[in-house]
């Protein structure tokens, strides 16, 4: 079963790559731009304790995730 967590990831993921390559038309720049922003998110929680775990390879996987749906979706839809 998957975890909240990863699910926000992918959910938040797929949201900002949709907005952003729908924006831009650039897969590049959405990529690299929303896991910038995931990767700051997640140090900032880990600054602030929100988060006692370092940023985990299933995180970003499922940013990675997010972001191919949210480009596939506006490439092929919009």
């Amino acid at each position: 079963m998957l975890h909240k967590d990863k699910l926000e990831h992918a959910l938040l993921s797929f949201l900002l790559a949709g907005l952003i390559y729908w924006l831009s038309a650039s897969q590049l720049l959405t990529i690299f731009a929303v896991l910038l922003i995931g990767s700051l998110k997640e140090y900032y929680d880990q600054r602030r304790q929100k988060n006692t775990n370092r940023q985990s390879f299933a995180d970003l996987l499922a940013d990675v995730v997010g972001i191919a749906a949210g480009i596939l979706l506006v490439k092929y839809f919009f």
